[in-house]
């Protein structure tokens, strides 16, 4: 869930925060507003609402404003390592690092999935298997009818 920092939006992210298997917290190392609302505030919220074995990234955005900065790298690595995440640095407007690190984030999420599904298999329990599948024939049939919905609702201008 992206809430770009916006207050308006902390009613919603306890049943976000259950659900979510990997989560992306990013700051601006042009201000040290956003890391420590990443440390006061968003790390708090994955400790208390996320699963243990959340996957997480901090990165740091605007390496392209280096002369700018105001949050070290070691500060950022220190963070992550503090709370075992994986640390990173980008630069969206140089391109640097932004597939990288959503690239990293799906692995991790993606491995953890299927080591999950191999406990899962070793244990002779296809339950969870289905499940899924029917979740995501659910979704899929949602999504479907959401994009529907939305082209026959469409108006211009």
């Amino acid at each position: 869930m992206d809430t770009a920092g916006q207050e308006r939006y902390n009613s919603l992210n306890e049943s976000y925060y259950k659900q979510a298997d990997c989560c992306l917290l990013m700051y601006d190392i042009t201000s040290r507003d956003s890391f420590e609302k990443i440390e006061d505030y968003y790390i708090g919220n994955i400790k208390s609402y996320c699963r243990k074995d959340i996957k997480v990234i901090l990165l740091g955005n605007k390496t392209d404003l280096e002369e700018d900065r105001k949050v070290s790298q070691d500060e950022g690595k220190n963070l992550a390592k503090d709370n075992d995440y994986i640390f990173m640095e980008s630069s969206c407007k140089d391109n640097y690092n932004v597939s990288d690190a959503f690239t990293t984030l799906v692995e991790m999420t993606n491995n953890e999935y299927n080591k999950s599904n191999r406990i899962n298999k070793d244990n002779n329990t296809n339950k969870n298997n289905n499940i899924n599948k029917t979740q995501s024939f659910i979704l899929r049939e949602n999504k479907r009818n959401l994009i529907e919905s939305n082209k026959s609702n469409a108006k211009c201008c």
